[in-house]
């Protein structure tokens, strides 16, 4: 199967879901699709493992921003209702955040999905092009069949989605959040680490629950805190705050030197530490991928493996405290 490197889970489709192969087409469109539920990416998953269910999606994005595969890239899914579009296209199903109206999906869904698009870019080498017609390389179900899919929300952003996509392919980046400058410099003396204990954590753009989702973290990975209130704590990256219920603490910056903080850069050449074990996305890494030396060709940010670096030569994202 062929996949993203960004894949957090393969729950694969049932045979008689999807064809195997492309007729011989490239890919080179991306079509989003809307869940019309609010579905973690296995339980959208599971919808196409049916017998008989006659659909299926290369892609999931759950409401926490998880990414599932469940149709490998080299094979066409059954996603559009049309058999052209979908052998040149990877589609992708989105979760929404509620149901009706608008049918809106949470920021963490919105971030994934601009990764994600920014990978098979990358990959297939073409850009995202939107005209509302099935022409542009960024294509709509709605384009093929008489349906809502993928409802108001996602389509009134579309063309959003290709300026965010084309701007990290031509290495423009936009913070998840605004910086507050006009907050009183940090302090950062008392500052401490904690280790993150959860599978996925949000990001939110204050303390507490009713703030918005900013990004999510996902790497299990190690972070400074340089400001509490109550159970929540603030990101010393300035990328939001995090409830601390789901992390343990670790030690004082004093004491402990987190992998984030070490500086890596895009086309810098690492090796892969042999005691490495797996990839950000948690499957396990082979022995005969340790102890080579790869090419940078990511470095991660927000809620896109923070705490690791994509290479480029086995397109796969790793702990940056696995390299070196």
């Amino acid at each position: 199967m062929i996949k993203s490197g960004l894949t957090n889970v393969v729950v694969e489709a049932n045979l008689g879901n999807y064809t195997q192969g492309r007729k011989g087409h490239k890919v080179c469109k991306i079509t989003i699709h809307h869940m019309a539920g609010v579905l973690s990416a296995e339980q959208c998953g599971r919808i196409f493992q049916a017998a008989g269910r006659q659909a299926s999606s290369n892609y999931g994005i759950g409401n926490d921003g998880r990414i599932g595969c469940y149709v490998g890239e080299e094979n066409r899914a059954w996603t559009s209702s049309n058999s052209e579009n979908d052998c040149q296209a990877i589609t992708i199903e989105v979760s929404n955040s509620s149901t009706g109206g608008e049918w809106p999906v949470s920021a963490a869904a919105w971030n994934s999905l601009v990764n994600l698009c920014v990978d098979i870019c990358k990959r297939y080498n073409f850009r995202l092009t939107y005209d509302g017609t099935k022409n542009g390389s960024l294509t709509r179900h709605n384009m093929f069949a008489s349906t809502s899919c993928p409802g108001k929300y996602l389509q009134d952003r579309f063309p959003q989605l290709v300026k965010e996509v084309n701007a990290k392919l031509d290495g423009n980046t936009t913070p998840a959040a605004p910086t507050q400058t006009t907050q009183t410099t940090q302090n950062t003396s008392n500052s401490y680490l904690v280790k993150v204990t959860t599978d996925a954590l949000n990001i939110r753009s204050g303390a507490g629950t009713n703030n918005s989702i900013v990004g999510c973290i996902r790497d299990k990975g190690t972070y400074t805190i340089v400001e509490t209130q109550g159970n929540w704590g603030k990101l010393k990256s300035g990328a939001g705050w995090i409830c601390l219920d789901y992390t343990q603490k670790v030690g004082s910056t004093n004491t402990v030197t987190p992998a984030a903080s070490i500086s890596f850069s895009k086309g810098q050449k690492v090796t892969l530490k042999t005691s490495a074990s797996k990839y950000c996305t948690g499957q396990t890494i082979p022995s005969y991928i340790k102890g080579k030396t790869y090419t940078i060709m990511q470095v991660g940010s927000g809620n896109t493996h923070p705490d690791g670096v994509l290479l480029q030569e086995i397109m796969s994202w790793v702990y940056k405290s696995d390299v070196q």
